[in-house]
């Protein structure tokens, strides 16, 4: 896939690549679809405290919106190979073969390449806030070690079809910038890795009469949640 073909934006805790050739209707409706329902599922629970419950919220909030499921798949387990690790690594390496490898190939590459030509965006502030557990100052005013990770990955491919990752975790040094690509040694794993992958499809009869009021609804969230990654569309 070339470069110039994706494009990216951070969606309240969902990084979300979409192919630039799906109709401009299917991109604005997946956008909004993937940013209320993560609204909905923490107006229900807590991203951070109440993980399970929250993903389980929000996967009942996106097929109500017609969001049909089509395939899933879902692990959770300790890496044991000593290499450093990423949270993209970690991803791809538990991706069932249902998930589009090439759309995914296509993102990392256009997320690399606004990272470290953009380090200080405001989609990567705005990732950091949505999907980072905040840290909480000690009686010392120390900020804490632990962070736990909360973290959808979507992909909406040519021809309308989304995937999502889901990947939650703790981790003992807390992230300083790069929370996709920042080297992870397994020793600072503090909890298993738990994964969940959805493949799904819009059905056009249950969301049409739900569009307008739904895009509504987001009038004013969308400047506080959705934040587009700067540079994806440059090809080199």
């Amino acid at each position: 896939m070339n470069q110039g073909l994706i494009e990216a934006q951070v969606s309240a805790g969902c990084m979300l690549f979409m192919h630039s050739e799906c109709s401009a209707l299917r991109k604005s409706d997946t956008a909004d679809s993937v940013l209320y329902t993560q609204l909905a599922a923490t107006k229900r629970h807590s991203r951070f405290a109440n993980t399970s419950a929250w993903n389980e919220t929000w996967l009942v909030a996106i097929t109500r919106f017609g969001w049909a499921l089509e395939a899933h798949e879902s692990c959770c387990h300790r890496p044991e190979r000593p290499l450093p690790y990423s949270v993209w690594g970690l991803l791809q390496d538990s991706l069932p073969a249902f998930m589009p490898v090439a759309l995914l190939s296509a993102a990392e590459s256009a997320c690399v390449r606004s990272f470290e030509r953009h380090p200080d965006q405001p989609a990567i502030g705005l990732l950091l806030r949505e999907a980072l557990e905040p840290a909480v100052a000690s009686v010392r005013h120390e900020p804490q070690a632990a962070q736990k990770v909360v973290l959808q990955l979507g992909l909406l491919d040519a021809n309308g079809g989304l995937s999502v990752g889901f990947i939650t975790f703790t981790q003992a040094s807390g992230f300083k910038g790069n929370v996709l690509f920042e080297p992870l040694q397994v020793t600072d794993l503090l909890s298993d890795v738990q994964l969940h992958f959805y493949s799904l499809r819009l059905m056009e009869s249950v969301y049409a009469p739900l569009r307008l009021k739904v895009s509504e609804a987001l009038d004013h969230r969308r400047a506080e949640r959705v934040s587009a990654l700067m540079g994806v569309d440059h090809v080199g």
